[in-house]
């Protein structure tokens, strides 16, 4: 709905992103369909007690990309439970590769020097250097140690991080088995 990944690399490969009301408003309508399934029961359902099954929202900051998460699902999104989808590092790491190596070198380099600053000086030049030698995947290295360094900053900043916590094992990156191991997690204990 953003139009954005959510990182310094997130406008790679996207459309503009909407205004911050379209991107409002196209969030009300993907959340009010799964309101008891969908939307076309909105007359007959109690929106005071609003029903949501199976409903994941992916952990972001509360700015995505130029557009922010409205105050209200922002910090409902903090109470609410959190599924950690642990997969191991090599197979991020080639997710990561083949995802974002078919974008140019300039554009990466350019995604790169936007997080310089918070990534150091050593590491920028480091990740920008492999890029350069065609060794994407030591680049992407560098740039995951960094990101699983602020994502774990974030999540243990979390108020009642042991209650709302479940972590998932999965061997990959590979939506299917996600999906399906996301939709058994309910019987998971938290």
């Amino acid at each position: 709905i953003a139009n954005h990944k959510g990182s310094a690399f997130g406008a790679l490969g996207e459309q503009a992103q909407p205004s911050q009301e379209m991107f409002e408003n196209l969030l009300a309508v993907a959340l009010a369909s799964s309101f008891n399934g969908n939307s076309e029961s909105k007359e007959n359902s109690d929106h005071s007690q609003p029903v949501i099954d199976n409903l994941y929202i992916e952990d972001e900051s509360q700015r995505i990309g130029l557009l922010n998460i409205p105050g209200g699902l922002w910090q409902n999104m903090r109470k609410s439970r959190l599924v950690f989808i642990d997969v191991p590092l090599e197979e991020r790491l080639n997710y990561l590769t083949a995802e974002y190596g078919k974008f140019s070198k300039e554009q990466l380099v350019n995604a790169i020097i936007r997080i310089q600053k918070r990534l150091g000086g050593l590491e920028t030049r480091q990740a920008i250097n492999h890029l350069l030698d065609d060794n994407y995947k030591e680049c992407f290295r560098v740039l995951l140690k960094y990101y699983d360094k602020w994502y774990s900053k974030a999540l243990v900043n979390r108020d009642n991080l042991p209650k709302l916590l479940n972590k998932i094992a999965c061997a990959s990156v590979d939506v299917t088995t996600i999906t399906h191991q996301l939709m058994n997690e309910k019987s998971i204990a938290v």
